[in-house]
């Protein structure tokens, strides 16, 4: 059933009021996602530079060890369509920054180690990945929103320097971009 008319107004019994609730599902759910930007610049919260992620490979790493690098730490899933394109962005990005001091790990959300070394092998990718539970990808990313793929760009100094929501050919040029800035501080 059509709530517009054919002027455009709404049909009785349809008001504003009726809609209402689902404006205010729509504000909900903007509070959720938090304000990435409101972070850039700031250093995370100790619990979060101190985490240990346990790489498929065995390997140890956190933000604070690795502080001097510049670091991506990519949240995605085996089964999402936008993280296996983003990976593709992720994997260029290793391949043409690596040698120049860019860390990548890549974080399975709520991925069995088995899954996530299959699909590991599946999508041919070279750098770290460890699986991730979500609420530590929400202590990371410092929000409810834990929708993949997300990125997390931080500089040299250990600061966060940005963060992505998705994927798109624009976020993968600004992403690309933000990267090769950050590899050109000293």
């Amino acid at each position: 059933m059509n709530i517009f008319t054919r002027s455009g107004r709404l049909r009785p019994p349809f008001t504003f009021i009726h809609l209402l609730p689902a404006l205010a599902l729509v504000v909900g759910i903007g509070a959720l996602s938090g304000n990435a930007s409101s972070r850039i610049g700031h250093l995370p919260k100790d619990t979060v530079a101190n985490h240990k992620m346990r790489s498929l490979d065995g390997h140890s790493y956190s933000l604070s060890a690795l502080r001097g690098e510049v670091v991506v730490l990519d949240f995605f899933t085996t089964w999402c369509g936008h993280s296996k394109l983003h990976i593709q962005t992720i994997k260029k990005l290793h391949e043409e920054d690596g040698a120049r001091g860019l860390k990548i790990v890549g974080l399975a959300v709520e991925e069995t180690e088995g899954g996530a070394r299959h699909y590991v092998a599946d999508q041919g990718i070279g750098y770290a990945v460890a699986t991730i539970t979500d609420p530590v990808f929400g202590s990371f990313v410092e929000s409810r929103n834990v929708s993949v793929p997300q990125t997390l760009v931080y500089g040299r100094d250990g600061r966060l320097a940005a963060h992505f929501i998705g994927h798109s050919p624009e976020l993968a040029a600004d992403l690309a971009s933000t990267v090769r800035r950050e590899l050109e501080k000293r």
